[in-house]
């Protein structure tokens, strides 16, 4: 029981984020100091309305950490259609996960890109913009956004910090990416459909669109080339090991595995951008081994293989250069321009 509540603690700690955790506790539990400290250490054992109130504070669940052996998997999600849900929320939690990896410099991250992961884009205004205006307007609905178009000049203020913290903290982390020939197509697809739906502010927001992933694309073969990845912040420069394959094998999801302390997180995508999160260590485990099967048969374009690297590249380049000329070829054409 006591190493249950550790690993409990533990995780109730990376969820407060930069607060003390055990000033936190006693607040919560209304104990003094001592009292708090006993409980993260395990040696006062926690009552049942003291676990009840801690997973509805910290929003855990005591079966994350309990090590049965059961076809159950334990998940966090959020849930979109909600009333509480909100975007910036949602980006928050994964901004002070990636914080806490990033600072402690022990964390890992391998990711399968079936579209552009978040940590990438958001580091490009126009594109990251894009994005966040696609997911409130088509996605979600939301009514302030039923009359608008998308202008790559617009600020989206409530979002735009945090999108950029992120970015700037995942280049502290180790990581390995796992692309595909369709990784920019989802990308695409949604700016094919803004522009045949007329939903562009003017020629000018889609051009800026297309610069920015000409220069993430510039950017992420200069990394793949040296094996590192480096961003510039207000705090200084992230800098990290970082590998990248190239799969000719459809990958049918966005898969993140993190790991940090003993501990691996895995978060599954569904319904477009909101994920399902779990640490339960089997269910790792069989998504740990589905994407080592992934890397043994792709091509590794780190460091190595330059001319793979370069034909790879370029035929992204060449179905952005594609997306340039949308607004000038004929809605038949549009439509099958990446099918």
């Amino acid at each position: 029981m006591k190493d249950i509540q550790q690993a409990l603690m533990s995780l109730c700690k990376e969820k407060s984020g930069e607060r003390n955790f055990a000033i936190d506790l006693a607040d919560l539990l209304h104990i003094n100091l001592d009292a708090a400290y006993r409980r993260i250490r395990g040696t006062t054992l926690l009552n049942i309305e003291e676990l009840n109130l801690i997973c509805h504070h910290y929003k855990v669940s005591a079966d994350a950490v309990m090590n049965y052996k059961s076809n159950l998997v334990p998940f966090q999600f959020h849930a979109m259609f909600k009333d509480r849900f909100h975007i910036n929320n949602y980006l928050t939690q994964i901004a002070q996960a990636l914080h806490h990896m990033a600072k402690s410099g022990k964390g890992e991250i391998t990711i399968t890109a079936m579209d552009i992961p978040y940590f990438r884009q958001f580091g490009f205004k126009s594109l990251s913009r894009f994005k966040l205006f696609f997911w409130q307007k088509s996605v979600l609905n939301m009514e302030q956004y039923r009359h608008k178009k998308f202008n790559a000049q617009e600020e989206i203020l409530e979002y735009e910090e945090i999108a950029e913290q992120i970015y700037f903290d995942y280049h502290g982390i180790d990581s390995a990416e796992i692309w595909a020939s369709e990784t920019l197509d989802t990308t695409f697809k949604q700016v094919q459909y803004y522009i045949e739906s007329g939903l562009f502010y003017d020629d000018n927001s889609l051009q800026l669109v297309c610069d920015n992933l000409d220069e993430l694309l510039n950017k992420l073969e200069r990394e793949a080339e040296t094996g590192r990845k480096s961003a510039l912040g207000p705090s200084g420069q992230r800098t990290g090991k970082f590998e990248m394959f190239q799969s000719d094998i459809y990958l049918s999801n966005n898969c993140v595995q993190a790991k940090i302390d003993d501990r691996t997180y895995t978060y599954v995508s569904f319904n477009t951008f909101n994920s399902l999160m779990t640490f339960d260590e089997d269910f790792s485990e069989e998504s740990q081994k589905w994407v080592e099967q992934l890397k043994s048969k792709s091509i590794l374009l780190s460091e190595v293989s330059e001319k793979f690297r370069f034909q790879f590249f370029q035929k992204m380049r060449q179905k952005v250069n594609l997306l340039r000329k949308f607004g000038k070829i004929s809605t038949d054409q549009q439509i099958n321009t990446f099918d």
